[in-house]
């Protein structure tokens, strides 16, 4: 005999609350109306509830397929690997079942875990992903009919699901729940009859699958009707990362999650969760393209998809993250974040927990950086099909070592020692740019052939004659700007032609190598050395010294700046003001030229201000401080000029020579530059306010209010002061920043 219960949800909650669910579940009907009565009795808000109810139906998911993967989840977690799941659809529209051949559900599970918020029955499973008890709720939103058929070893039940009064959004639903004869077991397992020959699997894969001894079938009558193309594109982007061997998802038998075997394991990076500390796994990052791998960055949990990035790393901090992530993404590359199951998600699992967002941002950042150091920057396929994106990246870095400027910082440290407390917070360069910067100048990048000083004969240090000994190196950026500097580079074309007589002790070198072997050694001094110009980045390595006149010479440093000694540290001075350098630095030659200089600023400053209807912003003066930039905005207000940056001197030296309109106008371009980022400071948040689009539109309508205020006489053009600030002046050349550097080192060690 059919055994039929029917209640509402809200009393399931209700008696949940008070304590006598179990009584609930054990009682005839007219004993579970008798308790749903006191509970309401004794409840101090009668319909909490129903307020409950609705909050938890109505406020997770923002689109369909936030139900369609908690539906999904859920058969993933009951369901033994490799198992199949199946999510068919109507002709017309209006419902879609999803089928799994899990253990099924009891009549307990169903009326305590399933139509419960707030319980899972699958507390103490390690592998499931489900965690908070609420994901088959949001499926109401979307449908308010629901029919569940289920089956365990021991029986069966149906649930049926309905609403009840006006909605969307409903005040409550009704469920019926009967129970369900065991099926009897199919009599063979391939479905063929005796003596019919066996079918091969892909044409059984298309097939409807039978109802299994054991699985939950959950049919949705839905409020608004969905086509078959959106619905396998809805589920594709919610399952189709999913592992294959985990299981295989079908909609209307088509098989949607094959991306993951497109996809290859780039980087792996532990992961702990404060504030215990206490290790929970490791995120993975996976790279790849093709079918259903979307050139983004994709954070994933079991392969369920949690959200996805078009901009893996906003803020500025992160800005060459951005822009490799960008080259990558460009050139039809997917990322995809794999999360450990200890990570937790917000209620919709549509992001991370607020608990744990700092950890995971901080793990990712490392996964993609030791991704593009150790894979990435080796991968022939993917530098061939980003090169010209790369190298464009790579060009600002390329040009800073050219001129000597340092782009590391005494803290600098590697990726997985660097302490995060101790970093210097900076505006214009952040640590993290510089540490990722200084990782990719010393990623041994470059295959070159290294010919030893040792066993070159005096006077032939272009054309080795005899013996030679000479063995393969792979390079980093820095050891090639070394090479170039001493004038011991030469492209691989121009190596002499070595026999076999002359060649004493070689190491092979196959130039069609993936990468560099393990013999590889760094540069002497003494050493030539001949590039391979095989691969994309060494062509447009060769391409920028030859840009720059340096193939044939060491490109000479810019006017007024000492060139450093290769490996040399950086000069160091704090933010000074005029005052301040004037009383510290006054017996440094060139000292007297750096306070015009900071004059010239200062009202040019007060031009740009004044045509903008900003207030002025103090002017002060700094070395290596920011990383290589000519200018940094130090904290919102205040502009600090690097005296150490070799662009910086030569665009002084000229203004402090000469009225050079050009020498000039470059200046105004840096100084309107760095007043963009302090006139956005103060409203616009600080991601936003950093090079995007409305940045770059602050600066063009500044740029043009301060030509029309130049133009209309309500400024004064701030070039004529150029001759009130050389009054006076003596030489124009700019102290040595060594110099500067020790004068004020001096005077904090005598304070």
């Amino acid at each position: 005999m059919t055994q039929i219960s029917y209640g509402l949800f809200s009393e399931l909650l209700l008696v949940r609350i008070h304590g006598r669910a179990e009584a609930y579940l054990q009682a005839s009907s007219a004993e579970r109306l008798a308790l749903v009565a006191a509970c309401r009795g004794e409840a101090t808000v009668p319909d909490l509830a129903q307020r409950i109810l609705s909050r938890t139906i109505y406020a997770q998911a923002s689109s369909r397929i936030g139900p369609l993967r908690e539906l999904l989840q859920n058969a993933l977690d009951a369901s033994p690997p490799g198992a199949r799941i199946d999510v068919r659809s109507s002709e017309d529209g209006r419902e879609i079942s999803v089928t799994d051949q899990g253990r099924g559900m009891s009549r307990t599970e169903l009326l305590a875990d399933l139509l419960v918020p707030f319980r899972s029955g699958k507390a103490g499973e390690p592998d499931a992903i489900g965690e908070h008890g609420i994901g088959f709720f949001s499926v109401l939103e979307i449908a308010p009919w629901i029919e569940v058929v289920t089956a365990t070893p021991s029986g069966g039940h149906r649930l049926l699901v309905a609403p009840l009064g006006g909605g969307p959004p409903y005040e409550d639903f009704s469920w019926t729940l009967l129970s369900l004869p065991r099926p009897p077991p199919a009599p063979y397992a391939d479905g063929a009859r005796a003596g019919a020959p066996a079918r091969r699997v892909d044409e059984r894969a298309s097939e409807p699958p039978r109802r299994p001894t054991t699985g939950t079938s959950v049919r949705l009558s839905l409020a608004q009707p969905i086509s078959r193309p959106a619905l396998a594109a809805e589920v594709t982007a919610a399952v189709g990362l999913v592992d294959a061997t985990v299981a295989r998802i079908y909609v209307d038998g088509a098989l949607v999650n094959t991306a993951r075997g497109r996809l290859r394991r780039a980087a792996e990076v532990p992961l702990r969760l404060p504030p215990s500390g206490e290790l929970c796994g490791a995120v993975e990052l996976l790279v790849g393209r093709g079918d259903g791998i979307e050139p983004q960055l994709t954070i994933t949990q079991k392969g369920l998809t949690v959200t996805t990035r078009i901009d893996p790393f906003p803020g500025p901090e992160l800005g060459l993250h951005r822009e490799l992530a960008r080259a990558i993404t460009a050139a039809g590359f997917g990322l995809v974040a794999e999360l450990p199951l200890g990570v937790p998600l917000n209620k919709g699992r549509s992001a991370v927990a607020a608990t744990a967002s700092t950890a995971v941002e901080a793990a990712l950042v490392a996964a993609f950086e030791r991704f593009v150091l150790r894979d990435a920057l080796y991968d022939r396929e993917l530098l061939r099909a980003v090169d010209h994106r790369l190298s464009s990246v790579l060009d600002r870095l390329l040009h800073a070592a050219l001129l000597g400027e340092s782009i590391t910082i005494a803290s600098a440290q590697a990726v997985d020692e660097l302490d995060p407390v101790a970093r210097t917070p900076t505006v214009a360069a952040p640590e993290q740019v510089i540490r990722f910067a200084s990782g990719l100048l010393d990623a041994p990048l470059f295959r070159s052939i290294v010919v030893d000083s040792g066993q070159r004969p005096s006077g032939a240090a272009l054309s080795p004659l005899g013996q030679v000994h000479y063995r393969s190196a792979p390079l980093t950026l820095r050891e090639l700007l070394q090479a170039h500097r001493t004038g011991a580079l030469r492209p691989l074309e121009a190596a002499p032609s070595l026999s076999s007589s002359q060649v004493r002790s070689t190491v092979r070198w196959p130039l069609g190598a993936s990468g560099p072997g393990p013999e590889a050694a760094g540069v002497r001094s003494g050493d030539l050395v001949y590039l391979a110009l095989d691969e994309p980045l060494a062509q447009a390595f060769w391409r920028r010294l030859a840009s720059e006149g340096a193939a044939s010479q060491p490109l000479q440093a810019a006017a007024g700046a000492p060139p450093r000694a290769p490996g040399a540290a950086p000069c160091p001075m704090p933010r000074t003001s005029r005052e301040a350098l004037l009383k510290t630095a006054i017996d440094v030659p060139g000292v007297r030229a750096v306070a015009a200089a900071m004059t010239i600023i200062e009202r040019l400053d007060a031009v740009i201000s004044e045509s903008a209807d900003l207030p002025a912003s103090p002017i002060w003066v700094h070395q290596d401080l920011y990383g290589p930039d000519e200018m940094a905005h130090t904290d919102g207000s205040g502009i600090s000029v690097n005296l150490a940056s070799a662009r910086v001197r030569a665009l002084l030296t000229a203004v402090l020579l000469r009225d050079d309109a050009v020498a000039f106008t470059a200046l105004a371009d840096l100084l309107l530059h760095e007043k963009t980022h302090v006139s956005l400071a103060s409203y616009v948040p600080r991601p936003t306010a950093e090079h995007g689009t409305s940045f770059y539109r602050r600066k063009d309508w500044m740029r043009r209010r301060l030509l029309a205020a130049i133009a209309s006489g309500a400024v004064a053009d701030p070039m004529r002061w150029l001759a009130v600030a050389r009054r006076g002046l003596a030489s124009a050349a700019l102290p040595a920043p060594s110099e500067l550097s020790q004068a004020f080192l001096a005077a904090a060690a005598a304070a």
